[in-house]
Order: C-alpha cells, then structure tokens, then sequence
C-alpha cells in the first residue's frame, strides 16, 4: 500500500522560476548576470559556494540601497528556496508581501515558505493566508494545491478531495500534471477504504535521549535537538517529529500519532520505524555535515518498553 507524503505530494508544485529571467532586457542587472555567468563556470563546490555568496550579498546590497526593490527580494526569495534557507526566505518574502500587498500570487508563496520554514506544518498563519488569498482567487492551481495539502495534515479529507478534484480539471486532458493529481486522489481514496476496515492502534513511543559525553565539547547550550521517527525506507518525510535544545538533555519524550505531518502518514501506519535524534547548530530540519546524530532502527510502533537513543556519532 503507498503512502501519501509530503515529498510524493511536492511533485506537482511548481518549479521556482530561473534565475535568469528577471534579468532580461533590464540593464540595471548587467552585473549580477556576470555574477549567474561566474557561478556557472565554477569548477569546485568552493568556487560554487562563493559565487552564490557573492551573488546573494549582492542582492543583499541592492536592498540596502533601495529596500522597494521587488525584483531583488523576488529573487533572493527563490534563491534562499532553492538553497533550503527557509528562515531567509522567509524574511525576503515578508518584505515582497509588505511591499505588493495582497497579490494571490504572493500570498501562497508565502503561506507555502512560511511552512517550510515550520517544518513543513500549515496549521496557523499559514492556512490563514491560503484561505484568504482563495477567495480573492478561488480557482487559483497553487492555491488549490497547497489548500489540500492543509487540509490533509489536518486530517480533513473531504476538503482535500474537493480542493484536488477542482485542480484536475484545469489541467489539460491527459497532461503528465492531470495524471498525477488523479493519482494522488486515488491514493486517498484508497487510503479512506483500509481505514474504514482497519481497526489502527494508536501509537506512542516512549524514548530517552542522551548525549553522548565523549561528544559534550562540540556542543552548545542553545544549539536544536531534533528527535523524529520515520519509515525504514529511508522516506524523507518523518512520520512524527519534535524539537528540544542541548540544555534540555538527557530528556525523555514521546513521539505519537499526534505528531504526524500527515494525518493519513503516521506512526501507527507502520511496523517498524527508525528513531532518529540529531544534533544542529542551526535550525534546519535537513541533515548538514558537522551534525551529531544517534539511531534506533526497526523499532516496533506497539512496543511499551521504554528506549534509550544516545547521541554518540558525527554526520561526515
């Protein structure tokens, strides 16, 4: 049986557009298209990495000299996306909403990074927004998209469906984007039917989180604990996920249904899960190199003993 997640789900979004285009016969720009032509023939990751951070700086700099420039945050918006610095983007697409107002447009991407910036949860601001800018466009594809999506993590099916149904038929007939919105509501439905026959225990996981102290000098105080479970395929998108900081440590938790990004993607859906706790100086929900990290593998969901996950091994 598939599993609906976030990342099959993202499949359908639209790709950000590239960063040439708001360049085009706009002569102000001349520079930072050297910089885009300079990170293309970067031969190194290095060399890579200090193009775009010379390019964002850029960017950076022209907001400084002139903070209503709606091309610089729009770009620097798709660029902090694309690099997964949600939490920049966030703030860029802040500004480009202040400045534009209430442009539907605008205002799913924000909705949608302002999710992604909250580990990828709708509920709160976020669903606000989406359902504000549908009713000023009620037919808009990116509004119906994400709209489902909320209303999924929710736990609202009937409003998922609908939402999705009304996106299939603006899609041409027979478009590879068409097709995979049917396949995507044939999944719930089918999920919705081994629910209904299905009687699901709930699950809770009880689990103590140590550091290891042959670990205890790279750390800080302050810096994120992230403790999840996820399928044993390695999927992604983690079936139940929290936050804590070192300072809490060692700590006890419980991860549950609850928790699920997904309500029809959780806990109690599997055998077995992987628990994982991590470890970041940063907030970001991706795995970095320099991270601490600690795992259980094949945990049986129905277990009751209590378990033990130590920290103890750096990410390379």
């Amino acid at each position: 049986m598939k599993k609906i997640t976030i990342v099959s789900l993202l499949i359908l979004l639209p790709v950000p557009a590239t960063i040439s285009y708001l360049y085009q016969t706009k002569p102000e720009f001349v520079e930072q298209i050297f910089l885009m032509e300079e990170l293309k023939t970067a031969q190194t990751d290095e060399e890579k990495s200090a193009s775009v951070k010379k390019m964002l700086l850029h960017l950076e700099q022209r907001l400084v000299d002139d903070p209503e420039d709606v091309e610089s945050w729009s770009l620097l918006t798709d660029s902090y996306t694309t690099l997964k610095r949600y939490n920049d983007a966030l703030r860029t697409i802040e500004n480009l909403y202040r400045i534009e107002g209430k442009i539907p447009a605008i205002m799913f991407r924000y909705a949608d990074i302002m999710s992604m910036a909250n580990n990828g949860r709708f509920e709160g601001k976020p669903n606000e927004i989406i359902n504000e800018a549908l009713e000023l466009e009620p037919m808009n594809k990116d509004g119906l998209w994400l709209s489902g999506l909320a209303a999924l993590q929710h736990g609202d099916i009937k409003k998922a469906l609908k939402n999705w149904h009304q996106l299939h038929k603006q899609f041409d007939e027979g478009s590879e984007s068409q097709v995979k919105i049917k396949e995507y509501i044939d999944l719930i439905h089918e999920q919705v039917i081994e629910n209904e026959n299905t009687s699901i225990e709930s699950v809770a996981l009880q689990v103590e989180i140590i550091l290891s102290e042959d670990l205890l000098s790279e750390v800080n105080r302050d810096d994120y604990v992230y403790i999840y479970a996820k399928n044993i395929d390695n999927s992604l998108v983690p079936l139940a996920i929290l936050s804590k900081k070192v300072s809490d440590l060692p700590t006890q938790v419980v991860l549950d249904d609850s928790m699920a990004l997904v309500a029809s993607n959780k806990l109690s859906d599997h055998k077995q899960v992987q628990i994982i706790a991590r470890i970041s100086k940063k907030a970001n929900t991706q795995s970095m190199p320099g991270d601490l990290i600690g795992t259980l593998d094949f945990v049986p969901t129905h277990t009751h003993s209590p378990l033990k996950l130590i920290i103890n091994s750096i990410i390379q």
